[in-house]
This record gives C-alpha cells, sequence and structure tokens, in this order.
C-alpha cells in the first residue's frame, strides 16, 4: 500500500465520550448529537479486559485485550464518511 493510498482512504475513527469509571461510548463522528444513531457503542475497562457491547446492532458482548482493538472493531463498523 502506497503513502497516497493511506491519504486517500483514511481509517475513520470514533469519537469517545467518557461517562465515568472506566466506561465510555463510542460515536459515529459524523452523526449529529440529535442523531439516534450518533452512539454505535459502550465500552468498559474492568479487570484487564475491554468489554463492548454494540448498540443496535447486536445484544452480544465481546472482549479485547486493550482498548486499541476494540477501537478498531468499532471503527470497522462506522459507516462511510459523509460528504462536507
Amino acid at each position: 500500500m502506497s503513502v497516497t493510498e493511506l491519504i486517500a482512504d483514511p481509517v475513520r475513527r470514533p469519537e469517545l465520550v467518557w461517562v465515568g469509571s472506566g466506561a465510555w461510548v463510542a460515536c459515529d463522528p459524523d452523526a449529529g448529537p440529535d442523531d439516534p444513531h450518533r452512539v454505535v457503542a459502550y465500552l468498559e475497562c474492568k479487570d484487564g479486559r475491554v468489554y463492548l457491547l454494540w448498540v443496535g446492532a447486536s445484544s452480544h458482548v465481546r472482549e479485547f485485550a486493550s482498548l486499541r482493538d476494540a477501537l478498531d472493531a468499532v471503527a470497522q463498523r462506522l459507516p462511510a464518511s459523509s460528504p462536507r
């Protein structure tokens, strides 16, 4: 993969909102504050693991070794970036 390809197709990252005590919600950065699809996942760090619960898509919890791994999984599910 060339540098040009990396610049042309950047990975979208979720916006993290801290909700307290090792917990965050991952939000679609392109969704407005009133958009019901803005929150895509709930993440909680506990006992050295990161637990991710998808919002709306499925009800199962996935477990990750790191916050980066969990955020990579969320980024893969974000919709394509909307044109600005």
